[in-house]
């Protein structure tokens, strides 16, 4: 079975690159300054999942940050074309520096448990909850490489012994998570914050799941102090699906019938 799958745009389109050569160059402002846009997409059944909506939001993340995205016609199925296991995680790249690649990877086997349920804690990210909507050199609602705001979160969630962070505004208002959108439910009701008024990453999972969802729903702001009283708590990504939290800031909670839906709901769109 193939392990890992690289194709790179070159001037001729896309070609197969060997991913233990190094690719990138030593002064690509991508690696130099996180200046790089990027999406991930689940692959199952030999094929990729929300392509479109996938890069309809790296061309929307390149335009934010004025970089140009070469034609990527033929890439992902090229690289699809090499993948023979049932699962896997394609991650697309554009940096600064000219270089455009797909890399498809196996899916990990941390991330498939993690749809039973993770424990999350909620960190402030330090900014009232309308100021990056008014800043938009603050880059809020940008998929890029500048993660490391994002990682260093989910260690500080390890070191506090749980697996994943929902982002607050430092006004109380909930945001979402480093790699996921967060929704919750009360009253049968599941609510998610408004991408352009919070300036937060328009999910498409969670849009796969609005139009999955056998109930009501609001787009709206919301509070720390609404989502812990929630009566479920989801965690929603391209490749975990959808999470529900079983433990926020070390108080247990149950999986309740919207997440377990819409859990398996996903997974079945996913497998087509």
């Amino acid at each position: 079975m193939t392990e890992t799958v690289l194709v790179v745009v070159s001037p001729d389109g896309p070609v197969l690159a060997d991913p233990s050569v190094p690719l990138v160059r030593a002064d690509d402002a991508g690696l130099l300054r996180g200046e790089s846009v990027f999406e991930t997409m689940r692959v199952a059944s030999g094929r990729a999942f929300g392509v479109e909506a996938h890069l309809s939001r790296l061309a929307r993340s390149a335009a934010r940050l004025a970089l140009e995205v070469p034609p990527l016609d033929g890439l992902l199925e090229l690289a699809l074309g090499q993948w023979d296991a049932p699962d896997g995680v394609l991650r697309v790249v554009v940096t600064r520096g000219g270089t455009a690649f797909a890399l498809l990877t196996e899916l990990p086997a941390s991330t498939v448990a993690q749809r039973a349920g993770v424990s999350a804690v909620v960190l402030d990210l330090g900014v009232p909850a309308d100021l990056r909507a008014a800043s938009p050199w603050l880059l809020g609602g940008v998929k890029s490489t500048s993660y490391a705001v994002n990682m260093a979160a989910l260690r500080e969630a390890a070191a506090r012994g749980a697996d994943d962070v929902v982002f607050c505004t430092s006004d109380g208002e909930v945001l979402e998570g480093p790699t996921s959108t967060c929704a919750w439910v009360t009253d049968g009701v599941l609510v998610t914050p408004p991408p352009d008024e919070v300036a937060i990453l328009p999910g498409t999972t969670m849009h796969v799941a609005l139009s999955l969802l056998q109930g009501p729903y609001e787009v709206r702001r919301g509070t720390v102090e609404e989502l812990r009283a929630a009566d479920e708590v989801l965690l929603l990504s391209s490749v975990r699906g959808v999470a529900p939290v079983v433990a926020l800031d070390g108080v247990r909670r149950e999986v309740g019938p919207v997440g377990a839906h819409l859990r398996e709901a996903f997974e079945a769109a996913v497998q087509g």
